[in-house]
């Protein structure tokens, strides 16, 4: 029997953010060279985690709860895997948290994967995820995202979307916002675009 394609939920977030660069990663020889503001930014996300493990939790309006940091979640009935930055755990109830470095607040893609992630503690870990947390580390403003119904169906739909293209490996279609294109490692690839 075939294994179950897993997708992760940052693929989630690429995928919202330009559908083609997930395709090029799974579906093409091409491999995305990292560029100097991915290297910046793991390590910026790295130095982030180190300050969080001496906060409080008072960010994330909690008096208690257990951080487990860098937890490996995998459900193949969601057809998800991923590891999740940190969680917060307080009785029956987890709260994902997601760090990101940039100035921006959070967009639809980054709540397609925080959501993501809740469903993947859902499913493995039997806890419920009423709400995350998105961090940014340059503005230091924590966001509480709900995850209400729309969003889970939103993110459900996000995740067939996703596998239907990578067991079709038929290219999508470009984003229709051309300025992502500009500084994109993948844009030579394209042929389409700019």
């Amino acid at each position: 029997m075939p294994e179950p394609l897993l997708i992760t939920p940052t693929e989630l977030r690429q995928h919202h953010y330009c559908p083609r660069v997930v395709f090029f990663e799974r579906c093409t020889p091409v491999r995305r060279r990292e560029t100097v503001l991915m290297t910046h930014g793991r390590e910026k996300h790295q130095t982030e985690l180190l300050r969080e493990r001496r906060r409080t939790l008072s960010r994330y309006d909690l008096a208690e709860g257990e951080r487990r940091y860098d937890l490996r979640l995998t459900s193949p009935a969601l057809g998800l895997t991923g590891e999740l930055d940190l969680l917060i755990v307080d009785g029956t109830l987890a709260f994902p948290v997601e760090f990101k470095h940039t100035s921006r607040p959070p967009d639809p893609g980054h709540k397609l994967q925080l959501c993501a992630y809740a469903l993947l503690v859902e499913a493995e870990l039997h806890l419920s995820c009423p709400h995350g947390y998105w961090h940014s580390s340059r503005t230091r403003q924590t966001h509480t995202i709900p995850f209400d119904t729309r969003l889970r169906n939103r993110t459900r739909a996000a995740i067939e979307t996703l596998r239907g293209f990578i067991l079709a490996e038929r290219c999508p279609p470009p984003t229709p916002q051309a300025t992502k294109c500009l500084e994109c490692e993948l844009r030579n690839f394209c042929g389409d675009t700019l």
